[in-house]
Parts: C-alpha cells; structure tokens; sequence
C-alpha cells in the first residue's frame, strides 16, 4: 500500500539525491504514515542544491520516495508554475493507492481535485482555521480569505476524511461529511495535534514558593516569516514592563526574513538588555530545555490551529498567556486568553504574574496536566486509526 503525501514545506534536493527540509518534517516525522502504509510517496516545492547541507532535517530513508514540485514561493510562484504542479500530482497519485494533505495549504487548494479525478481515496489533516489565510487587513486581502474560506469548506466536504487539531472549534465551522452523516461507514473523522511530545519530554517544575525569581524570564518560540506569531505585539510589551521598572528577560526562539526587522525595534525601543534573539533551534531537547529555564511563555499570535509551542510550554510547566484565536481556548483557562493585539491586556497579566509567584506555580501544574492529553502515546493511537481507515478504503479500491 503506498501513500502519497502533500506537503506545504520546503524541500532540498542535493548532488547525493538526498531530500532535505528545514522545517519540521524529517524521517522520524514521517514515521507516523509509515506505521501504517508500506510505502509513502511525498511531494512539495523542492530547491536543488550543489552544497552540502548542515542546517536542515534529512527526510529521505527507507520506504519514503520523493517527487519534487517547482520550488514557488507565494501566490505569485504558484500561478506562475500551477500546470506544473498539478501534473506532478496528478502523475503521483497514479502511481498510489490513496492520498494526504495538509490543509490549509496552497497546494491543497489547487490540487486536491488531481486525487477525486483518478477516484481514489482522500484525507485531509485540517491544522488551522482559513480565514486568515491571507496575512494582513486589506480589502483585497479580505476578499480571498472570504474566498478561500468557502473553499475549504467544501474541500472538506468532498474529502473521504478529515482530522483536526481541536477536539471542536475547527469541526464547527469546518464540518466534513463523518461529521454530518455519523452513520455513513464510508467517512471518517479523527482529533489530534500533530506534536511529538513523548512522556520523557514532560517536565514538572517543583518552584518554592518562597524562593520567587528576582528577574522574570519570558518566552516566545515561532517563525518569523510574518508578524502572524506576533513577535512585533510582544516587543511592545516589553517596553511597557521596562517603563514600569518591572526586572525580566524575553527569549524569542525562532528566524525567519522578519528577524531583522523585530531586533531593530527592539533597539530602537531601548531594549537590548531585556530582550535575546537566540534564532533557530532545531533540537526538540534543546527547546524544551530553554522552556524549562523560563517562567512564563507569551504567545500573542493571530492565527493558529492547535499551536504546538503552546502544548510544548504547558508541558514544562509554565504558565501561559495567549491569544483566543481558534484552537487555543481548548488548551488554556479564559483568564490566560488576550486579544493578539491587545498590548495593555498582556501587560497587566503578565504582572499580575509576577506580582503572585503562588499563582504562577498552581497554573504552571494546571497546565502540565493537560499537556498530558497531548503525549504521543495517546496522539498515536488516534493517528493510527484514522490513517487505517484511508489505508482500507485503498484496499478495497
């Protein structure tokens, strides 16, 4: 049984015909499909490169074969290269039994009909809302979101199955076909994130409660590709608590082509010595170690599915505070949850913390208990089960 998978990442191709990404996705990632099928087919916009790579995640290895797309980048690319695309996965899917895609994604919306054209077997794995698709307020930006919006809901519609990442924010306003006839053997439907925490992962802090820090550290961890994480938001932040004398550390984990740009405010705001930009970090261990050294994550981002750093901080005990966009509210209280833009709002609860060093001990043990929803052990069994239900309709076809 062979799967072909659709992925919105960048892949590297090298002299060696080694497969590379610098996201995420690596072998060890691609394990969970292979648990199931015998073999996966993956596809995404793929560079080809003569220098040998040092930063990247190797994604090639046994069972995994690798067609690269033209290597686009943004609407513009994709327009550019759509006749392309689409036949490497209309070729794909011929030489498969059933497919995969991420969605929302570009890819997904212009070429899941590829994989209904040839009848065979469609899932899709639904990571986050679509109408914010498109980053930013205006009126042409808003236009294609409302448009990309209705799309994806049909999408899930004409798809065999679909799993999300909430247990049911994204399923109402993104319902599929298990959803709206329960009875119907042919659909299916399944919740899970897509993090990788393993029990060994999870740590709990045993903070005295009379030995409070003399300067609070905060975290962030996101791309910085945009200002969707809401790095800019934070910054500010910052400088209200530098106004008012409050001692405390920022740590942004993370790089992307708006890095530059987040340090210069941060300059120019007179803030270097309370805020450090340590980039990327690629080690899971090592994330999860400069989380453990800090004592409240902040993340007002503007759109996320189930934010995985989120589940990673709650994990390591740490208070959070974080925006009440789609999925979050299923992972924090409704007194951790702020406006993304709401720079006065993180402010005030952000001392609200470190003025009660009790508080900030109690939610961090709250928070460490539901992370353990999110342990790969449980992850996996969900997985595995709907990947099966898409592995039997492959089958039978």
């Amino acid at each position: 049984m062979k799967c072909l998978i659709v992925l919105e990442n960048h892949f590297y191709l090298d002299k060696n015909k080694n497969v590379w990404c610098d996201r995420v996705v690596d072998y060890n990632y691609l394990q969970r499909y292979l648990n199931i099928f015998d073999k996966i087919l993956l596809t995404g916009r793929c560079e080809v490169i003569d220098y040998v790579i040092k930063d990247k995640l190797l994604v090639s290895g046994k069972n995994v074969e690798f067609v690269p797309m033209p290597n686009f980048i943004g609407v513009k690319g994709l327009i550019k290269n759509i006749f392309k695309i689409k036949k490497v996965v209309k070729d794909s899917i011929k030489k498969c039994d059933c497919a995969i895609f991420r969605v929302p994604t570009h890819l997904a919306i212009f070429t899941y009909k590829e994989v209904i054209r040839q009848k065979k077997p469609l899932a899709f794995e639904f990571m986050m809302a679509a109408n914010k698709f498109f980053e930013g307020t205006s009126f042409i930006n808003s236009i294609l979101n409302i448009m990309i919006d209705k799309k994806v809901k049909k999408m899930c519609l004409q798809a065999d199955g679909v799993s999300y990442v909430t247990k049911s924010i994204l399923q109402k306003s993104y319902p599929c076909k298990a959803l709206l006839e329960p009875n119907n053997p042919n659909y299916f439907t399944a919740s899970y994130s897509s993090i990788d925490l393993e029990l060994t992962d999870y740590f709990q802090q045993h903070w005295a409660i009379k030995k409070e820090p003399k300067i609070f550290k905060l975290v962030h961890i996101g791309y910085m590709d945009s200002y969707r994480k809401g790095q800019d938001i934070l910054i500010k932040v910052a400088k209200e608590l530098q106004n008012r004398k409050y001692n405390f550390e920022l740590t942004f984990v993370g790089d992307g082509n708006k890095k530059i740009e987040f340090m210069e405010l941060t300059k120019k705001l007179g803030l270097e010595k309370n805020i450090n930009f340590i980039g990327k970090v690629k080690d899971k261990k090592e994330i999860l170690e400069i989380i453990r050294n800090s004592h409240i994550f902040v993340f007002p981002t503007k759109s996320e599915g189930l934010p995985r750093t989120l589940i990673e901080a709650m994990s390591q005990s740490l208070p959070c505070l974080a925006s009440s966009v789609d999925g979050i509210p299923e992972l924090l209280e409704k007194d951790f949850l702020i406006d993304y833009d709401d720079i006065e709002g993180y402010v005030k609860k952000i001392i609200e913390l470190i003025n009660n060093w009790k508080l900030c001990i109690s939610v961090g043990k709250k928070n460490y208990q539901k992370a353990l929803d999110y342990r790969k052990d449980k992850l996996d069994v969900k997985r595995n089960e709907f990947y099966k239900k898409i592995y039997e309709l492959g089958v039978k076809k």
